[in-house]
């Protein structure tokens, strides 16, 4: 069965992750691991209560309490739906859970353009974009009836690029979206019209896509292309491949996806990227990586 992922700190826009998390469920006849994170307290507190069997059993009670309420909402109504309470101290540790390793989908609620707070779940959403091999959806407002009519696909449209689209593509085909190819051309990394047109074209017949419009844009940089593009259409998902770098390389590079993330209120798909293996093509690539959601 396909399992999509809600991590949820009982804040409000986990309230809304789960409720699109229902609706996706329903659509890939998928089950939901509603999963409630709590940190280990900090170090230097071995002897304080907070290290002692009695507190651990009042947070544990107070989250299946919580849990109890959220299983009780009527939009859950014919969801499977496995609900976890897990300790941990590092974001990376329930990524790499064995209970929790390889959804077909992750879902998880962030804040607005002013910044995360700092429940667990906020302070980590950039980390999930980051080290998630799974797809992740990230939303900042509540959608009473999620669908999507109309996304927009940011890609410099290059090899890199058909491996995380065979998943994108996945997603648009089940809500039967328009797909608005966003290719952002910058004064640094200048590219003439016809070079686009012609790599998107190469895109667009190796996916045989019908429903889409191809555009594009110039600005200072990228990340305010996507996002002046977006401010400008009525798009309800934005979706984009990310390297997923961490450490060093991160620091040097930053990473455009997160950006987005914090500056963006569309919801925002984000797919981490593969290399083609040596010797294949991007077309024989994207062919192998046909994505079914983690059809079992």
């Amino acid at each position: 069965m396909k399992t999509i992922l809600v991590l949820t700190d009982f804040s409000e826009h986990a309230f809304y992750a789960l409720k699109v998390a229902a609706n996706i469920a329903k659509k890939i006849n998928g089950k939901i691991n509603l999963v409630h994170v709590y940190q280990h307290p900090a170090l230097g507190e071995e002897f304080s209560y907070y290290y002692t069997k009695e507190y651990y059993e009042e947070v544990k009670a107070d989250a299946n309490k919580q849990l109890d309420q959220l299983l009780n909402q009527s939009f859950l109504k014919g969801v499977s739906v496995e609900r976890h309470v897990v300790s941990t101290s590092t974001f990376a540790d329930v990524l790499n859970n064995v209970q929790f390793k390889n959804p077909s989908l992750i879902v998880i609620g962030a804040h607005g353009r002013s910044g995360y707070n700092m429940s667990f779940i906020g302070s980590n959403t950039e980390k999930v974009v980051r080290l998630s091999d799974a797809p992740v959806l990230t939303l900042k407002n509540e959608i009473e009836d999620f669908k999507i009519n109309r996304m927009v696909f940011a890609s410099n449209f290059l090899d890199e690029s058909y491996h995380a689209f065979s998943r994108i593509k996945f997603f648009a085909d089940l809500y039967n979206a328009h797909i608005d190819l966003l290719k952002v051309v910058t004064p640094k990394d200048f590219e003439t019209t016809p070079q686009s047109l012609k790599l998107i074209g190469d895109f667009v017949q190796e996916f045989k896509l019908k429903n889409y419009s191809v555009n594009i844009f110039n600005d200072h940089d990228i990340e305010s292309g996507i996002l002046n593009f977006c401010d400008r259409t009525d798009a309800d998902l934005i979706a984009i491949a990310t390297h997923g770098r961490t450490g060093f390389a991160h620091l040097i590079n930053g990473s455009l996806t997160e950006d987005i993330v914090k500056q963006e209120f569309k919801p925002i798909l984000s797919v981490k990227m593969k290399k083609s293996p040596v010797g294949t093509s991007k077309k024989a690539d994207s062919k192998l990586s046909t994505f079914n959601w983690g059809a079992e």
